[in-house]
C-alpha cells in the first residue's frame, strides 16, 4: 500500500473525510488563484502591474518634487516686470503647447479693474521652446502686463501651482491667487467673477460639486454661493494663505501629486474653509490630453485614503 492510499484510509477511519475534501478544495483554490495573480501580473493585466510599471517613474518624480520643496523656485521674467497691485494668475502647462496663446489672449482681454501678473508653471520641459516662441511673440497689454515662466524639471503634477503660490508669498504677495488650466476658455469676467466672490480662508471656482460619501458620487453646483465639497484647481479663487503651511506640501503621498484638487479641497475643507461655486461661463477644450484619465480609480482610492483619520493634517491654529 502506497504511502498517499495509506493516509486515504486512516482519514476514512478518523471519519475526517469530509473536512480533508474541503481542505484539499480550498489548497487548490488557493493555488490556481495564486497562479492567476502571477499570471496576470506577468501579462500586465493586474492592476498590481501598472502599480510595478509606474514606480521608476513615480520615484524620479518624488524626487524632482523633493527637491522642488528644498527652493527657492526660479521665475524668469519673460515679459515686464510683475506689478506689486496685479492679481496673480497661475497656469499649469502640460502637454498642449498650441494652447498658450489663447490663454494668452483671454486674459489680456479680461474687463477686470486689477491688472493681470501671469505666472506659468511648465510640467513638460520638451515643449518649453515652444513655450517661450509664444510668449516672445506676445505683445504687452495694458491688463496683462506680466509673464513670468517656471521650468518644472519633471512633470510633478498640479502640485506644481501650488509651489509657485508658495514662492510668490514667499516674495511678499498677498490675498488672494487665481488659477486655471491650460484646457479651459474662459469668458471676459472670468477674473472679475472669482474676485469678487473672493473671501479670507475661502476656495471658490467654477468647477464644483458635492460629494456623497465617495467621489464619484457627485452633484455638480450651478449656482453661485452654493457650498461645495469639491472645487476644481482650474478656474478658482484660493486664499494665498493656503500654502503658509508646510504640512501642506510634506503630507501628500507622492504617489498622489497629480491630484491636488482632491487635496486641495479635502485639506481646506479639514482646515474650516469655505468652499463654493462660483458662475463664470467656462468651457474644455483639448481634454483628450488630460492626465486625468488614466487617474480614474486612483482618484477613488485617494478619495477613501483621506478619509482614513489622520491622514489630513490639521492645519496650525497661528495659520489661520
Amino acid at each position: 500500500m502506497t504511502l498517499i492510499s495509506r493516509s486515504v484510509s486512516l482519514v476514512r477511519r478518523l471519519g475526517l473525510e469530509s473536512p480533508a475534501r474541503r481542505a484539499l478544495t480550498n489548497t487548490r483554490s488557493a493555488v490556481a488563484t495564486c497562479r492567476r495573480l502571477v499570471q496576470a501580473i506577468l501579462n500586465g493585466t493586474h492592476k498590481t502591474a501598472a502599480t510595478i510599471r509606474r514606480l521608476p517613474e513615480q520615484c524620479r518624480r518624488t524626487r524632482a518634487y523633493r527637491d522642488l520643496l528644498r527652493g527657492p523656485i526660479v521665475f524668469e521674467e519673460l515679459v515686464g516686470t510683475p506689478s506689486s497691485t496685479a492679481v496673480a494668475v497661475i497656469v499649469c502647462l502640460w502637454n498642449r503647447p498650441e494652447r498658450l496663446a489663447d490663454i494668452l489672449g483671454i486674459l489680456s482681454s479680461q474687463t477686470t479693474e486689477s491688472t493681470i501678473r501671469l505666472v506659468l508653471w511648465n510640467n513638460q520641459p520638451d515643449h518649453s521652446a515652444q513655450y517661450r516662441r509664444a510668449i516672445d511673440e506676445f505683445t504687452p497689454t495694458e491688463m496683462l502686463n506680466s509673464v513670468e515662466f517656471v521650468e518644472s524639471p519633471h512633470n510633478i503634477g498640479g502640485m506644481g501651482r501650488f509651489l509657485a503660490a508658495r514662492e510668490l508669498v514667499a516674495r511678499g504677495y498677498t490675498g488672494a491667487y487665481i488659477m486655471m488650466d491650460d484646457d479651459q476658455n474662459f469668458g471676459p469676467t472670468f477674473v472679475s467673477d472669482l474676485l469678487a466672490a473672493a473671501t479670507p480662508r475661502s476656495v471658490r471656482g467654477v468647477w464644483a460639486w458635492t460629494n456623497d460619501g465617495a467621489y464619484w458620487n457627485r452633484t455638480q453646483l450651478e449656482a453661485t454661493g452654493q457650498l461645495a465639497d469639491h472645487i476644481g484647481t482650474g478656474g478658482c479663487v484660493c486664499d494665498s494663505a493656503i500654502v503658509n503651511d508646510p504640512e501642506f506640501f510634506h503630507s501628500i503621498p507622492p504617489r498622489f501629486l497629480f491630484m491636488e484638487d482632491i487635496w486641495m479641497s479635502r485639506y481646506a475643507a479639514h482646515s474650516g474653509w469655505t468652499l463654493a461655486m462660483v458662475e463664470s461661463p467656462f468651457s474644455f477644450v483639448l481634454s483628450e490630453r488630460d492626465q486625468g484619465h488614466a487617474l480614474f480609480d486612483r482618484k477613488e482610492d485617494f478619495f477613501d485614503w483621506l478619509s482614513i483619520p489622520g491622514h489630513i493634517p490639521t492645519r496650525p491654529a497661528s495659520r489661520s
